[in-house]
């Protein structure tokens, strides 16, 4: 199994000759964001297409309508009206704790704890792996998950963003430690959703993979970062 960090929620997720992309996304308010290197046109077909909620930075309508239509695409169903005029034949709207077969993968959408309607996905195959999205540290859930699966890594949001300096609903690297705990200290941890455009004082992001390194060793837990910049890989 290989993930790779892009920007934001942006993940790609290969395992067992199938390509599941995360929350693509490559411009927001009209400005291509970093890394500015990565384009439409790198990025590989995907198999599938996860959108974990409708923020800007997670829902790009104009970069679903150049898929091949035919694309599986899973959204909060109470979300999926919104992409209905997308022409998108493969758009499924799931719900929480939803779980279905897909080319020898088992794919189990999960509460998130954001705004409201997010969701975050388990992909079982060779290895087990939990992409959380977009959400606030919720003891409960994590703890469940944990119960559930046997993680072997989680692509783990960290930034901790701000808006106006307020922080809302993320998690960052001072809380992953006791995220990671919950879940069972998985081999591997990806951070997401630290990098991507900054626009001060409206958004910053404080947390970094080093921040989050360094946390995870001064909690003494098992669980290695395997990434430590935008468009690295890591392979479990």
């Amino acid at each position: 199994m290989k993930l790779t960090y892009i920007r934001w929620a942006m993940t790609i997720i290969e395992t067992q000759g199938v390509t599941i992309i995360t929350d693509p996304v490559f411009r927001m308010l009209g400005i291509h964001q970093t890394p500015k290197s990565y384009t439409f046109e790198r990025m590989p077909r995907p198999d599938l297409v996860f959108i974990s909620h409708t923020h800007l930075d997670h829902y790009a309508p104009s970069v679903l309508k150049r898929l091949p239509p035919d694309t599986p695409v899973w959204m909060p169903a109470e979300k999926a009206d919104k992409a209905s005029r997308l022409g998108l034949q493969g758009l499924r709207g799931v719900e929480a704790w939803e779980s279905d077969e897909f080319r020898g993968l088992r794919l189990t959408a999960v509460p998130a704890k954001h705004a409201g309607g997010e969701l975050g996905l388990v992909i079982e195959g060779d290895r087990t792996v939990y992409f959380a999205g977009d959400t606030s540290l919720d003891e409960n859930l994590f703890h469940a998950i944990g119960q559930r699966w046997r993680l072997d890594a989680v692509l783990l949001p960290i930034g901790r963003l701000k808006t106006l300096g307020i922080p809302f609903r993320h998690i960052g690297p001072k809380q992953a430690p006791k995220a990671l705990w919950l879940l069972g200290e998985p081999h591997v941890v990806v951070p997401t959703h630290y990098s991507g455009m900054t626009m001060r004082p409206l958004m910053t992001f404080g947390g970094t993979p080093r921040k989050l390194s360094q946390a995870i060793r001064q909690a003494e837990l098992g669980t290695m970062v395997g990434t430590t910049r935008p468009l690295e890989s890591a392979e479990i």
